[in-house]
């Protein structure tokens, strides 16, 4: 039997200090990634809102593959 991916994930403390320093990083001059997640958490229209979180999945998925493909050194002077 194969594992449950629920229940039996296996991250690396690094991976969540990356997620975290993505997730709650500069999106502006003013305001952080996360203030716009949470922001499009609150859209009332269904379509809407599931168009949103597909698109914020897609992003962290995304980020997250690039973050992991090269080292911090690499990476420096690229974009969050």
């Amino acid at each position: 039997m194969s594992k449950i991916p629920t229940t039996d994930w296996d991250f690396s403390d690094g991976a969540e200090v990356e997620f975290s320093e993505w997730f709650h990083g500069d999106y502006g001059p003013f305001t952080l990634r996360s203030e716009y997640f949470y922001g499009d958490c609150k859209v009332e229209d269904v379509k809407t809102l599931e168009k949103l979180m597909y698109e914020w999945i897609h992003a962290a998925f995304v980020t997250g593959y690039e973050r992991g493909s090269v080292t911090r050194t690499e990476r420096v002077g690229l974009p969050p």
